[in-house]
């Protein structure tokens, strides 16, 4: 008899902490700038990026709901993203 965990997001975890946010650890952070068209610039730490693609090369970043940093990069045709290589 195989014993595992999961449970329906619609019902929720019933745990102290999101157990998704947990499943990668530690999650390397992202730093994310922007410029707004108002011309004010965001700097904003994101955990959740990843690689999509090399040939052309892609970076996506998921943003739970809409922040300034999601807001200023559609005004832009560029986002970049920077990451620290000390913890």
């Amino acid at each position: 008899m195989t014993i595992y965990h999961s449970y329906d997001p619609h019902e929720g975890h019933r745990l102290a902490h999101s157990p998704i946010k947990a499943i990668i650890a530690p999650r390397p952070i992202g730093w994310i700038s922007t410029l707004g068209p108002d011309g004010i610039a965001n700097l904003a730490p994101y955990s959740f990026f990843n690689i999509v693609s090399e040939r052309p090369p892609i970076l996506l970043f998921s943003s739970e709901g809409r922040k300034d940093t999601i807001r200023k990069g559609r005004s832009s045709s560029t986002s970049p993203l920077a990451t620290s290589l000390e913890p």
